[in-house]
């Protein structure tokens, strides 16, 4: 009995280190300081409206990402606070080949996004994500 009285107060006692360690956090990276992010992205003056944004730390692998919306503008919540190159991609193709004796549908990628800004080793658009609310505007130029 005082075998199973130990063992109980052991596993009691595991259970409460472990909890106050952080163990078993359901969400990775929970212990990071974060922001949010809103970035909005233009070209000749008008939003860019299909693609998507996607952030990369070079220095700890962490990123983020989202769809650009009808005004052009993505928010990216629990971004890890840190320095990040920014990319805009354009919207993928339909994977779906169409039927035979249909037209392809037309190509999504219009060239709205300039080739520089669709790779982290050549955009030049960086974002310095504090903790908090931060909001980035990048306009595209060829």
């Amino acid at each position: 009995m005082k075998l199973i009285r130990n063992g109980m107060t052991a596993a009691a006692l595991l259970a409460a280190a472990c909890w106050l360690a952080g163990c078993g956090s359901s969400e990775p990276g929970a212990d990071k300081v974060t922001g949010s992010v809103v970035i909005t992205v233009t070209a000749d003056g008008a939003p860019v409206t299909q693609g998507s944004v996607n952030l990369a730390n070079p220095a700890t692998g962490e990123g983020g990402g989202g769809s650009l919306d009808e005004t052009g503008t993505v928010t990216i919540d629990r971004v890890a606070v840190g320095e990040y190159t920014v990319t805009i991609l354009p919207p993928e193709a339909d994977p779906v080949p169409p039927a035979p004796g249909q037209a392809p549908p037309p190509n999504p990628d219009d060239g709205t996004i300039p080739a520089r800004y669709r790779s982290t080793d050549t955009s030049p658009l960086k974002a310095k994500v504090e903790e908090g609310e931060n909001s980035f505007s990048f306009a595209l130029e060829e």
